[in-house]
């Protein structure tokens, strides 16, 4: 299992800001879970139908307006860090660390800890991260969704900003 950073660029979308021109705060927690899918989509995961992962808790800061343009989302799984990770151990939560960048800046404009649990949603009961790796695992490939293409961009980040809608170079 990979368990590097993940770099995603994504569009600012004309409805995904307010009336003052800038990043609603709720979009904002959008492009974060687009992060994490786009993380597990790395390690070759894909979210099972039966055992899923769960936002459980969000510590968010917001440092600066996101304008409309491109962001990119980094995403770092915190813990249980590579090190400390053991397949044959129980664990039931993960955390991860996301930044949103505004790429002409560098600086990020939001800082999240994002903590989610893995659940059973058939039984509605929690299950250990193990389980879930295997079964997501056992799930699937790397599988890009459909109309959606991955491809280089800047600082080794994923563009995934349909073609038509790039700022031209």
């Amino acid at each position: 299992m990979y368990f590097g950073e993940s770099r995603l660029i994504l569009p600012v979308r004309p409805n995904d800001l307010d009336a003052l021109g800038h990043v609603n705060n709720a979009v904002a927690l959008e492009y974060l879970e687009a992060g994490r899918w786009d993380w597990l989509g790395l390690q070759g995961l894909v979210h099972g139908d039966r055992l899923i992962a769960v936002v459980a808790r969000t510590e968010i800061d917001y440092l600066a307006e996101i304008p409309r343009g491109r962001v990119e989302v980094s995403t770092v799984l915190e813990s249980p860090a590579a090190e400390d990770y053991d397949p044959d151990d129980v664990t039931y939560r993960a955390r991860f660390r996301q930044r949103i960048h505004l790429p002409e800046s560098g600086r990020p404009a939001v800082d999240a800890l994002v903590t989610v649990a893995f659940l059973d949603a058939a039984q509605r009961c929690l299950v250990s991260m193990q389980d879930f790796l295997t079964a997501a695992v056992a799930d699937g490939a790397r599988a890009v969704p459909d109309g959606v293409r991955s491809v280089p961009g800047p600082a080794g980040a994923r563009d995934r900003t349909p073609p038509d809608r790039r700022p031209r170079q």
